[in-house]
């Protein structure tokens, strides 16, 4: 087992004793004894003073780092502070951000039930006004191939009652009372021309011209005549949305004419009639039909 090793001694005291060391061999015994004393506490004062200054130097360094550090933590509490205020004062801006974002989204929650019942509800007077519409033109009459000018200097009105017997091949004695006569509002195009629109008195003398016209063709001045019966230029609009369509199931023979409200397209099929709300779904059916 190995010898514990001896403190080591003060670098004071190994001074002290090597001087005193280096003077014995010169002195003689006594005033070796004498100076050895007097050189080593003369040394120990030394080097405590030296050690002393070296201290207060080096405490002084500690404290100055004491107080920067003091500072600097004075400093980070202060910033910890004005952070805490911060982020209260962010975490009350938040809190109220998410009280008008939910009050936000409820309110356009409810506006977009606004939205679709009044949009339902635009659709339903939409429907309406033109059912309305098509109804208040069920005594109308388009006529198309009329030219311009064709009545001459008389009224229209009185042209038209004139020639309709003669048109439909029916005694002259035979009366059709027309609240009014006239032409399209559209301007007059060179060599186009514009539809007289008529209107009956009686509902059925509009039904008998219609029936009429359906079994001969009649002309006037070399242009063929046409007699149809007047709509509402949406129900015009979606009846030509149908016309490729049409032309199929018309040379098919099984061509059924429109529902009026709301537009639909009727084809007879298996003894059936069938309706179609929309081009695509007529086409889809026929594909079908022609396809077996």
């Amino acid at each position: 087992m190995p010898k514990p090793s001896a403190p080591k001694e003060c670098e004071i005291f190994s001074n002290a004793r090597k001087s005193s060391a280096r003077s014995s061999k010169i002195s003689s015994p006594v005033e070796s004894v004498e100076d050895n004393s007097m050189a080593s506490v003369t040394d120990v004062l030394t080097e405590l003073k030296s050690l002393r200054s070296e201290f207060s130097s080096k405490l002084d360094g500690i404290n100055n780092q004491l107080g920067e550090l003091t500072n600097s933590i004075s400093v980070m509490e202060n910033n910890l502070g004005e952070i805490k205020r911060d982020v209260t004062a962010n975490e009350k801006r938040i809190e109220e951000a998410e009280a008008r974002i939910a009050a936000t989204e409820d309110a356009l929650d409810k506006s977009e039930r606004d939205l679709a019942k009044a949009t339902r509800r635009l659709a339903y007077l939409e429907e309406k006004t033109e059912d309305l519409e098509n109804r208040g033109r069920r005594k109308n009459i388009r006529l198309f191939g009329l030219k311009e000018g064709a009545e001459g200097k008389r009224p229209l009105l009185d042209f038209i009652t004139d020639m309709l017997p003669q048109w439909l091949g029916i005694e002259s004695d035979r009366v059709f009372i027309l609240e009014r006569a006239h032409r399209t509002l559209a301007s007059a195009i060179p060599n186009q021309n514009r539809a007289v629109l008529l209107r009956f008195l009686n509902y059925q003398d509009k039904e008998f011209v219609l029936r009429s016209t359906r079994q001969r063709d009649i002309t006037h001045d070399g242009s063929k005549l046409a007699f149809v019966q007047d709509f509402s230029a949406e129900t015009i609009r979606r009846r030509r949305e149908f016309n490729t369509v049409k032309k199929l199931f018309v040379d098919m023979g099984t061509f059924r004419g429109f529902h009026l409200q709301p537009c639909k397209l009727r084809v007879l099929h298996n003894g059936k009639i069938q309706m179609f709300s929309s081009p695509q779904e007529a086409e889809e059916f026929h594909g079908k039909t022609t396809a077996k």
